[in-house]
């Protein structure tokens, strides 16, 4: 810190005082003010206008020199100066410049998309005014390449060219810099820290992989920019209010309100604050459909099933404990001792190791996620910041993003109900000339976050009796009432005669000839034993709390308060409430020298990151001290012009370490442009990308009822000690190397899992694309291939334990000796995709604007025969049509989007299912008053009001209506 402090401040004390200041308006050809629009002097020094069209730019530079102006949907213009004090009146006329948008991420300084090596889309400030989308956030859902997954009215997810889910690891998202990753879960966290509307500048995406430049990147970087109070003072407020309909909760007020306050205090000074708060109803998730889980392939969804099965295992519903017929074995021994009978039990003992399948498998009764948790949701956030200038080119800057709110994820086969948590980032910016240096600090509080698979189990714990005396219960009435059902007396002597017609059963059997492997205890009564299970569990949930009820409502309270950090003797956290208070510290510094190396323009810089991951035991292996590590990269960039410019080389180089990995990246990146004319040219690149391990890849170390999700660092496995009960009941202590060591296939039990320490995955990405771009008409294509290595994926293993009489993975799995992983792993086989996408947009007429674009996307791959249970989770559709248009009449605008997404297989740590075709269009109107200095909005989303899913498990999306009003004072 003490460096970095330094090396500002001796920039600082070699500043320039400036000599030029050039002020000007923008405006279009009705006279109208263009706020947004970028005024760029070189790639070091540049503004934008304010609300009123209005900029101010000092520089060093002595006159004459140039000005370029460009904003969306208008022409770029140069303009020159001449002055060393000028006032510059610029009117832009009506033009698709789309690709001629100035953007800094392709390259790390600004450029025109139309000159960007690579693929890059951004979403202007008059894109952001005019998305028909209620949450402006949500308007990237109609940005080409981009798949948004919304996992409710508050936290959605952009993903661009497949192997996305709500848990999105690989695209990262940057706030005026700031990766805006959660710490503990590993992935950007939408928009819940980050900027409100009225204060957003313009975002910018680059798909793919990013790594040469940004370091860890394999699906893209989201760039938000917000607007600086320099170029944009004045106190803005926007309401919103309207109503979400959804078939499941019904109609449901949602209200959102942002203020923003900015003002110059000096020429060197100059303060922003915003603030801004959503509330509403979440879309409520009460699938209560029946989903199999297939040992190694992907889950079914069925909708004509009777909740009260005995294998019952509802999409929201949690806490369903499976009990395996191994487990039902291990049972009755106890009760032929508890009868009087104790020679039963060697008889038993063999019976189970013949007919290890003999008993239906039975869950317990759980508990809707929606009666557990209710469905309010709300959102408040923070950015706060401090300009200073000591000259013309150079600011300090001191800013403050915060966050807390409730909203939900759904993933690791639960949903985590994130209340009251609290980010909050802070971070300190000195720019100058080519150098730029930060330091920023992000902290995460789980608040009172709550997982409902836990709360589910502690609520049955919670009842009379405990679990046990459900369990015990129901094999009581069931077992009693098959005795009943076999002419059986009733009592203790039916059940010894029960437990003497299995034992004839399967040897009378045996003796005929018949595979005892193959009978069932449905066999022995000639039909189906699903009456005895039925009435087993109503006698058994007579007893259970009940959803509505005060003692229920007082259960969930006090669940919510106890931390997962105490659990039983198998492992079973006894509390709902998820514990983490985890930092980054995180340094960077860059330097642009331009053109003053001879051999083209030169660009390196470095970063460094500390963590320190605690979620005391509740989620992470970390019980006994929290996770602390390092990381750091190194990158360099040189760009240059051949063949009088002709071809435009890009070629860049970075270097990544984690001190939890043993090996380090490396990552270049290669780029050739090729100009065929001054308005098409044509773009090649091939490039790696990495993304190491998340924290929770690493380190998690979660029961969530009926497996286990493991991180499978080294620094995690050698200190692992982890208690469970197995699926026969018994208690038993793993050992990280047991696990590496002994894991199995989960089809093939005498297939080694072949499980290692986790590593970073790799990806190679070639890509070709062709820019065109007129007065009135605009077309960019993009085709590409994306080859992994070592791609991370969360891997279902069983891991027997072995003693003297189960000496094979067969036969401990078979006796209930064992208990199922999903491990975080690396996958040995290619992992590949391809596609493309295409948009044209076209000026039809003074005002109106529409853009078509098609996406392809293809995921290239097939498990071997020797992997089970991965899920590389593509989650995109084959086929994404949009279309838009947009209508601008002196103060009316008109905007529409619709969108087309075709079938997806969607597949997460959640459950699977195929998600339906769905078409979506939104809309929106707009009126100026400007006596008024407001905006009157009336739009609408999903205006066909058929609800559809975009991630599986979370609630259907309904319609939102709504108006608004934004006020600039």
């Amino acid at each position: 810190m003490k460096f970095f402090l330094q090396v500002m401040l001796l920039c600082l004390s070699t500043a320039v005082v400036a000599q030029t200041q050039v002020s000007g308006t923008v405006t279009d050809t009705n006279g109208q003010p263009v706020p947004g629009a970028s005024v760029v002097l070189d790639s070091n020094t540049g503004t934008v206008t304010d609300f009123d069209g209005n900029f101010s730019l000092n520089t060093s530079k002595t006159p004459p020199f140039s000005l370029t102006v460009s904003n969306v949907g208008l022409e770029t213009k140069t303009v020159n100066v001449s002055s060393a004090t000028q006032s510059l009146s610029i009117s832009l006329g009506e033009s698709a410049t789309q690709l001629d948008e100035i953007v800094v991420s392709a390259s790390r300084f600004a450029q025109r998309i139309f000159e960007s090596p690579v693929t890059v889309e951004k979403f202007s400030l008059r894109d952001v005014e005019n998305t028909p989308s209620a949450d402006f956030y949500n308007g990237l859902a109609n940005m080409k390449g981009v798949n948004l997954i919304e996992g409710g009215i508050l936290f959605s997810q952009p993903t661009v060219r497949g192997f996305s889910d709500i848990y999105n690891e690989g695209l990262v998202q940057l706030v005026d810099g700031m990766n805006n990753q959660m710490p503990v879960f590993g992935f950007a966290v939408g928009n819940l820290v980050g900027p409100a509307q009225i204060d957003i500048l313009s975002m910018e995406l680059l798909p793919g992989a990013a790594s040469s430049l940004y370091g860890e990147s394999t699906k893209g970087i989201l760039f938000m920019n917000t607007k600086n109070p320099f170029d944009f003072p004045g106190i803005t407020v926007q309401y919103k209010s309207g109503v979400t309909d959804q078939d499941t909760a019904g109609s449901n007020e949602f209200h959102d309100i942002s203020i923003r306050m900015a003002t110059k205090l000096s020429d060197k000074w100059a303060i922003k604050a915003t603030l801004s708060h959503k509330e509403g109803t979440e879309w409520s998730a009460q699938d209560s459909r029946h989903v199999v889980n297939n040992p190694g392939g992907r889950t079914e969804v069925l909708n004509d099933f009777d909740p009260n099965r005995p294998d019952y295992n509802g999409v929201n519903v949690e806490g369903e404990q499976l009990y395996s017929s191994a487990f039902q074995w291990s049972q009755l021994p106890t009760v032929a001792t508890s009868l009087g009978f104790p020679q039963f039990g060697p008889l038993l003992e063999s019976l189970a190791s013949i007919s290890p399948n003999y008993f239906d498998e039975f869950r317990t009764t759980g508990y809707s996620d929606y009666d557990m948790f209710g469905d309010d949701t709300y959102n408040t956030k923070g950015n706060f910041a401090i300009h200073f200038r000591p000259n013309e080119n150079s600011e300090f800057s001191l800013q403050s993003l915060v966050g807390t709110g409730n909203t939900v994820l759904s993933t690791g086969g639960t949903r985590y109900h994130l209340k009251d948590f609290k980010i909050q980032q802070h971070k300190l910016d000195y720019k100058s000339g080519g150098l730029s240096a930060r330091y920023y600090y992000t902290k995460e509080d789980a608040g009172s976050t709550n997982i409902s698979q836990l709360m589910a189990l502690g609520l049955q714990a919670k009842q009379p009796g405990g679990l046990g005396q459900w369990l015990s219960t129901y094999l009581n009435t069931y077992l009693g009432g098959a005795a009943i059902g076999l002419g059986l007396p009733a009592g203790s002597m039916g059940l010894v005669g029960l437990l003497q017609n299995v034992a004839g059963h399967i040897q009378g059997q045996a003796a005929a000839g018949v595979d005892p492997s193959t009978l069932s205890f449905n066999d022995l009564f000639g039909g189906s034993t699903l009456p005895y299970h039925m009435n087993a569990r109503a006698t058994a949930n007579a007893g259970r709390l009940q959803p509505g009820t005060t003692e229920f409502g007082n259960a969930v309270n006090e669940l919510s308060q106890i931390s997962g950090l105490q659990r039983n003797a198998i492992g079973i956290p006894e509390g709902a409430l998820f514990l983490d208070v985890s930092t980054v510290n995180n340094f960077e510094i860059d330097y642009d020298f331009g053109d003053k190396i001879g051999f083209g323009s030169v660009l390196v810089g470095a970063n460094y990151r500390a963590y320190d991951i605690n979620s005391s035991g509740t989620i992470f292996n970390d019980k006994d001290a929290p996770f602390k590590y390092y990381q750091y990269g190194l990158y360099g960039q040189l760009t240059k012009d051949l063949f009088d410019d002709a071809v435009t080389l890009s070629a860049s180089l970075r270097y990544d370490k984690d001190e939890v990995l043993e090996k380090g990246n490396i990552t270049p990146r290669i780029g050739l442009m090729f100009n065929l004319s001054e308005n098409q040219n044509i773009r090649i690149s091939a490039q790696r990308g990495f993304r190491n391990p998340t924290n929770q890849d690493k380190f998690i170390a979660y029961n969530q009822g009926s497996f286990t999700i493991l991180g499978s660092s080294k620094m995690s496995l050698d200190k692992l000690n982890y208690a469970v009960g197995l699926n026969n009941g018994t208690p038993h202590m793993y050992t990280g190397d047991e696990i590496l060591n002994n894991a199995v296939d989960i089809q093939n039990y005498e297939q080694s899992a072949n499980l290692d320490y986790v590593k970073a995955e790799t990806i190679d990405v070639f890509e070709v694309g062709y820019r065109y771009n007129s007065s009135n008409f605009t077309l960019d294509a993009n085709v590409y291939y994306s080859a992994y290595t070592d791609y991370i994926s969360g891997r279902d293993v069983y891991v027997p334990v072995y003693t003297n009489t189960l000496t094979t993975a067969t036969d401990a799995i078979n006796a209930g000796n064992f208990w199922q992983f999903e491990v975080d792993s690396n996958l040995n086989e290619d992992v590949n995709a391809y596609g493309g996408a295409i948009e044209a947009v076209q000026i039809l007429s003074e005002g109106l604007v529409v853009n078509l674009s098609y996406e392809y996307n293809k995921l290239d791959y097939t498990p071997s025969a020797a992997v089970s249970g991965d899920e590389v989770s593509w989650n995109t559709p084959l086929h994404r049509i949009k279309a838009g248009l947009n209508f601008n009449k002196g103060n009316f605008n008109f905007g529409a989007n619709a969108r087309y997404n075709s079938e997806i297989d969607y597949r997460s740590s959640f459950f699977d299912a195929y998600i339906d075709p769905n078409t979506v269009i939104d809309a929106k109107m707009s009126l100026k008053l400007p006596s008024f200095d407001s905006v009157l909005e009336l739009g609408a989303n999903n205006i066909s009001g058929e609800n559809f899913v975009m991630l599986p498990g979370s609630g259907l999306i309904g319609s939102t209506y709504y108006v608004g009003i934004r006020v600039d004072l």
